[in-house]
């Protein structure tokens, strides 16, 4: 019984990993209707940058971390602002196209800048244990949690309780209304692509401390954050960030009853059955937003 609370504990720090950086695609998302598939990437760049500066230019690791925050937010902002909002109109998929060209080009870049290398990362926690009945957990599952409760539970908030929060819903219905109607609709679609960079670079860093870090680590995480947002739709809140949540459970409890090659596979077989139960409605929603 214990063994099977481990992989419950496990499967959800994984899964609210994967909410926390789903949050941000569904942030951008939802007020630029566009989807940044090179999102993985700027955490990639944060843990890998970070690491480099801490390890090879010797900056202390605090300054290092905040610096790779920084570079985060800056380059998904500037994604925004010089590569999304420079789509003509009427170019559906286009989006895709340009963030995957960038997903290549941040990796080029990191590989030039450091190296193709995979480099142990600070632990944050992940070699430090509390143990609870006969389940163990890290410090790391404790700050992963935590962030994910907290980011989601600020953001529901603020959606739902503030005037930002309300000119985003705007923004999120209809742009062009919400600009005639007086919101700044640039300054609300660069401040919500910074913010979804934070949660990249907090995602970056707590990976890498789970595993290493190279200019590839963050794909997979990437993969399966996507997954959670299709099951659970890409135009809502809730209900793809329980879903992520779940996948992680999920993941957890493939490998542990499969074995440790399974948790990959697993989940794309859910998502070949989530593509056959209920192809329309992923269709519809992607037809809405680009309609």
């Amino acid at each position: 019984m214990s063994g099977f609370g481990q992989v419950i504990v496990s499967g959800i720090s994984t899964g609210c990993l994967y909410a926390i950086l789903l949050l941000g695609v569904l942030l951008v998302y939802q007020v630029s209707k566009s989807v940044n598939f090179s999102y993985g990437q700027i955490a990639m760049v944060a843990g890998l940058g970070s690491w480099y500066l801490y390890s090879t230019v010797r900056v202390p690791i605090w300054l290092a971390l905040l610096l790779g925050v920084a570079v985060a937010v800056a380059i998904n902002s500037a994604i925004d602002r010089f590569a999304i909002r420079l789509i003509p109109d009427g170019r559906p998929g286009l989006d895709l196209v340009v963030t995957l060209g960038l997903f290549l080009v941040l990796a080029a870049g990191m590989q030039q800048i450091v190296d193709p290398n995979s480099h142990t990362f600070v632990a944050l926690g992940a070699d430090t244990f509390k143990r609870f009945g006969g389940v163990i957990i890290s410090v790391n599952d404790g700050i992963i949690v935590g962030i994910a409760v907290i980011t989601v539970t600020v953001t529901k908030l603020l959606l739902a309780k503030t005037s930002l929060g309300t000119s985003l819903r705007a923004c999120a219905e209809d742009a062009g209304i919400a600009a005639s109607a007086g919101i700044n609709v640039r300054r609300l679609r660069t401040g919500t692509w910074a913010v979804a960079g934070l949660l990249a670079a907090f995602v970056g860093y707590l990976v890498g401390s789970r595993l290493s870090v190279d200019t590839t680590y963050m794909t997979p995480i990437l993969v399966k954050v996507f997954i959670a947002g299709m099951i659970g739709g890409l135009n809502r809140f809730g209900p793809p960030l329980v879903v992520a949540v779940l996948l992680g459970v999920y993941e957890s409890l493939a490998v542990f009853l499969l074995g440790a090659n399974a948790g990959t596979p697993a989940v794309f077989l859910l998502i070949i059955v989530a593509l056959a139960v209920m192809p329309r409605r992923l269709v519809d929603e992607r037809s809405e937003v680009r309609a």
